[in-house]
């Protein structure tokens, strides 16, 4: 069972006698959370390699303590009493809870009134103000201005309420790390993972009298907000109950969101890292395919020439015998000299060791002795 508390000195002395990941494990954090401790205490911590180096017996270098005036009593906590409770190690969704309450508790009250407001909130006040005047004097040629309004979507009854909750969820998130735009959409993005939001009031339909054969309804408004995020797979809502207002959620769906731009911006990484081992895979069988080939290419080359010298042998041997047997047979006269001759220079053209060019065969392959196909282009 690990202390509650821990003075600086004593943590110093932890963190170089184990891995970090190690000590979060057995206090409950994550590793990333200690070596923030130790940021915040200035306490040194193991460079990487440190621990493999000692694992070979390897040269390793400790570094000393900063001195300071005095050694605090550090908390490490296994659990939040007001993030969950129980025994249990926190979940990763608990660790970035612990995170925001330790940072950002005095900025997760949703103020009764509303004080200096975020710029979108100015523009959504501004633009709905302007749509209820349109609506008012029905002058519908009047063009609103949505630029910095975000998505809210609810009766006059509750709207200021879901301002006062939008402008601290807002703030919180932009504190947080997140980028906010806003045009009627708002849209939020942390690790280049982007999310749309809107603030909605739940509606009930109730049944009215109606005319027609088929049941009609109206939508009555209840009064409970709904924060919706659309984007991505799956969809995701916070609601008010009726014992839990929105307003005491918002550090769950400020943890909720961080939590899951973490995991799609790792998945991400790793559909990356997935895609580049493919596309490394598929050069590397491209350029094995293209070895196979050239190397079939180099080996019917070899064999179309064996076998182009065979037939030019051939041909030459034809050609030797049908020369002696006319010089045998006394029949050799101008005509078959000049055929001979004729013969012997298409037996150097056909031949692979000497390929003689003829004019009326330039235009032809040796080896499959068709014409040789033109482009015009």
């Amino acid at each position: 069972m690990a202390n509650k508390s821990i003075t600086r000195k004593e943590l110093y002395d932890l963190v170089w006698t184990k891995p970090v990941v190690h000590i979060a494990k057995d206090y409950g954090f994550s590793d990333n959370g200690i070596r923030k401790i130790c940021k915040k205490h200035n306490i040194p911590l193991p460079k990487n390699g440190y621990w493999s180096k000692l694992k070979f017996k390897k040269k390793v270098v400790k570094e000393k303590l900063p001195k300071q005036d005095d050694n605090p009593k550090i908390s490490l906590e296994k659990t939040n009493p007001l993030i969950q409770g129980g025994n249990e190690t926190l979940t990763e969704l608990a660790f970035f809870k612990k995170d925001i309450y330790e940072n950002q508790e005095s900025e997760l009250v949703v103020p009764d009134k509303l004080t200096k407001p975020h710029k979108f909130i100015k523009a959504t006040i501004e633009y709905h103000r302007e749509l209820k005047r349109r609506k008012r004097t029905r002058d519908y040629t009047r063009n609103l201005d949505s630029k910095n309004s975000i998505s809210i979507n609810v009766s006059d009854t509750i709207f200021n309420r879901g301002i006062r909750f939008m402008d601290t969820l807002i703030k919180v998130l932009e504190k947080r790390g997140f980028e906010i735009s806003a045009e009627r959409e708002t849209k939020i993005s942390k690790l280049n993972q982007d999310y749309s939001l809107r603030l909605i009031e739940k509606n009930k339909r109730i049944k009215k009298e109606s005319k027609y054969s088929w049941p009609e309804y109206d939508l009555e408004p209840t009064g409970f907000l709904c924060l919706k995020m659309d984007s991505g797979y799956p969809k995701k809502e916070w609601n008010d109950t009726k014992t839990k207002p929105i307003e005491e959620k918002l550090i769950n769906i400020i943890a909720w969101l961080e939590l899951r731009s973490k995991e799609d911006y790792e998945a991400e990484i790793q559909r990356e890292i997935r895609r580049k081992e493919r596309e490394e895979i598929r050069k590397k069988e491209e350029a094995l395919q293209k070895l196979k080939d050239e190397e079939l290419e180099k080996f019917n080359t070899i064999l179309n020439d064996a076998s182009r010298w065979h037939k030019s042998q051939y041909l030459r041997n034809y050609i030797k015998e049908f020369e002696q047997y006319t010089k045998n047979t006394n029949t050799l006269d101008a005509k078959k000299e000049k055929w001979i001759q004729w013969a012997k220079e298409k037996a150097d053209w056909y031949d692979p060791f000497i390929e003689k060019e003829v004019e009326l065969l330039n235009d032809i392959d040796r080896d499959t002795l068709k014409p040789i196909k033109k482009s015009y282009w």
